[in-house]
């Protein structure tokens, strides 16, 4: 799977549609996988997130609608998508700084968010420790928690913190059963097509592994079961101090490893497993691999 060649087809299909409405949809189509991981793999590769490249790109045309004069602020506000002025105004005031009526009245400094486009280059050097293997189905126990995709990063130590501190993770330390994916599970879950402004995260431990000798453990008062189907999943080594550790794991394999590997995701949720001195595993379901490898 070319996946610099997805990447740079999506860029070209945003382009094409700033003055239309982009469907996530058909970015997943583009892509070959859900909105969920595209916009996952999109912040890793581009450093921003889609939903703040597309806002930023519509601004940057519409500043030149604006220096041209020739259409109404209003008409201008409608062409790139918003329903008022006001709405523009402040939009267009939190990137360039100045509102568009002042860019009418006298001269000022405007930003430009250029269209980006992506290459592989080669970087770095620096191994990731990973195996791909063949996991059969697994239930969890845990917590769900919803929340807005694109304030994650700032939500997910907060679930953490309040776990900590209302008792949660005590009844998981007093439940624990010790089956893989091992540890205090962190799940990313957000996968359906076309539903990308919120997403579940999930405090769990595994409860269950479909395999003949392992017991399954009955979910705890006040927790829920949740099941995931017999995938194949690359488990990436991530030991280190957090949050460093894992974010540089997701930084390399979206960046490196993936466009590099022939794989391509699969729709089902990324685990985090936090377990002691430091160690730390990701789990990233992928399709289509036609090699086993460890390095």
């Amino acid at each position: 799977m070319d996946w610099m060649k997805n990447l740079n087809d999506v860029m070209n299909y945003i382009d094409d549609n700033l003055e239309n409405e982009i469907s996530h949809d058909r970015i997943a189509e583009i892509a070959c996988c859900s909105i969920y991981n595209f916009q996952r793999l999109f912040s890793y590769v581009a450093q921003t997130s889609l939903s703040e490249y597309i806002r930023n790109r519509k601004l940057t045309l519409a500043a030149f609608d604006v220096i041209k004069g020739d259409e109404k602020i209003i008409d201008v506000a409608l062409k790139y998508g918003y329903d008022s002025q006001d709405a523009f105004s402040r939009a267009f005031r939190n990137f360039h700084g100045v509102l568009p009526s002042t860019v009418r009245k006298e001269p000022v400094m405007l930003k430009s968010c250029p269209k980006l486009s992506f290459q592989i280059s080669v970087t770095g050097g620096e191994k990731m420790n990973f195996q791909i293997v063949q996991w059969p189905a697994f239930k969890v126990a845990g917590i769900s928690n919803r929340i807005k995709t694109d304030r994650a990063f700032e939500l997910v130590p907060s679930i953490w913190d309040k776990a900590w501190k209302d008792g949660t993770m005590q009844k998981f330390i007093n439940f624990f059963p010790d089956y893989r994916p091992a540890g205090f599970l962190g799940i990313s879950v957000g996968g359906e097509w076309g539903n990308s402004e919120e997403m579940d995260y999930v405090l769990a431990v595994t409860s269950h592994v479909d395999v003949p000798e392992c017991n399954p453990i009955p979910t705890p008062i006040g927790m829920e079961e949740f099941s995931y189907p017999a995938a194949m999943w690359v488990i990436i080594n991530a030991d280190g101090e957090l949050p460093n550790a894992v974010q540089e794991v997701y930084q390399k394999f979206y960046t490196e490893w993936l466009p590099n590997s022939g794989y391509k995701l699969s729709d089902l949720p990324v685990m985090e497993c936090y377990m002691q001195d430091n160690h730390q595993e990701v789990w990233i379901a992928i399709e289509n691999a036609s090699v086993f490898r460890t390095l």
